[in-house]
């Protein structure tokens, strides 16, 4: 029996990548940022304001990014309302 072919890209992705020390950066000050908020929608409308990509969001939080997406245009919808 031949052994099985691995997907493209699936020895990239996991724990195993090397993350960039400005990047590390970034994600704690995001972190840091968002600390003492509570609601998830005000929490990705913020990272998204400060730059944050819907996917950098998404791993942060533990959200997928379709759910970053609806909940960062909540979140911005939301404020426009109370502000």
């Amino acid at each position: 029996m031949a052994p099985r072919k691995r997907k493209a890209g699936a020895a990239n992705s996991g724990v195993n990548r090397r993350v960039p020390a400005d990047e590390k950066i970034a994600h704690l000050l995001g972190m840091l940022m968002i600390k003492d908020i509570k609601k998830k929608t005000d929490q990705v409308a913020l990272l998204r304001v400060a730059g944050f990509e819907v996917s950098e969001v998404a791993e942060m939080l533990g959200m997928t990014e379709n759910h970053v997406k609806v909940a960062d245009h909540l979140g911005r919808k939301n404020k426009k309302k109370s502000g």
